[in-house]
């Protein structure tokens, strides 16, 4: 990572590349068609939010329509009817709204844009006007409304890639050493300008490796294959009984990213 990249005198831990690499063959092991309809998915969930969501389109929003958004979401899918009832459809709209387009209200006079907030800002914000999740899960409500929305400009960053308040998620799988007391912060960040600088640095790694799509999609992709992968162990290793009743990582893996995958169990 270059000088340039450091916020506010923060500089993130460098990721071990064997890792990086072990993981993605092992995600590659799958099978090329499994990777590329994965990544056909994520970029047909980004068509469905940039389409639904659009400025002109929001006001007018079918509450069937926000259902087929939230579907897409981890953290909303099973209580998507519980958040648009005690929200209020109305008042949820006004919050995506402000969280996707808030910064382009004109400034004074409307001269010039107003000062664009933080994405801490946009989602705490949004995360003040959402009823039926906790604080968390609207939380990564938000982050995955704006990074989908807008997957140029926003990585994403939830709460099972990188939790800086217990140290964990997907990113501390690809360093050896474990972050503990408060370590992690100082390795990955607490900031979303701060931990940006790691997710880039998985992107620029799965390039030097091979993997010749742009932008973050496949990151996300190639963290939650990581996360799942780590789930899917820990439950057969703790529970070996269990082996049959889970869905393998692949699978577990769109369910947290939010894409269609059939139950299939092995």
């Amino acid at each position: 990572m270059s000088e340039e990249k450091k916020e506010g005198g923060f500089k993130a831990v460098t990721l071990d590349d064997a890792l990086i690499r072990d993981y993605l063959i092992k995600i590659l092991g799958e099978g090329e068609d499994f990777a590329q309809e994965f990544y056909q998915e994520l970029v047909e969930k980004v068509e469905l939010f940039r389409n639904t969501l659009a400025k002109e389109r929001l006001p007018s929003l079918k509450e069937e329509e926000l259902e087929q958004v939230f579907d897409k979401i981890f953290a909303a899918r099973r209580k998507k009817k519980k958040i648009i009832e005690e929200t209020g459809l109305d008042r949820l709209k006004k919050a995506i709204s402000d969280l996707l387009y808030g910064d382009e209200k004109g400034g004074l006079f409307r001269k010039k844009k107003a000062q664009e907030r933080s994405w801490e800002e946009k989602v705490e914000e949004f995360a003040k006007q959402i009823r039926g999740v906790d604080r968390k899960s609207a939380r990564d409500i938000a982050a995955e409304l704006l990074h989908f929305t807008f997957p140029d400009k926003y990585i994403l960053w939830t709460s099972w890639i990188w939790d800086p308040e217990s140290e964990t998620g997907a990113i501390v799988f690809l360093k050896e050493e474990p972050p503990t007391g408060g370590r992690g912060r100082r390795m990955y960040g607490e900031t979303y300008e701060q931990f940006k600088q790691v997710y880039e640095q998985i992107a620029e790694k799965l390039q030097e490796f091979g993997i010749k799509v742009k932008g973050y999609l496949f990151v996300d992709l190639f963290l939650a294959m990581i996360y799942a992968t780590y789930v899917d162990y820990m439950t057969l290793s703790t529970m070996h009984s269990a082996k049959g009743f889970f869905p393998p990582a692949g699978v577990m893996a769109k369910r947290l990213l939010g894409v269609n995958a059939p139950v299939e169990f092995t």
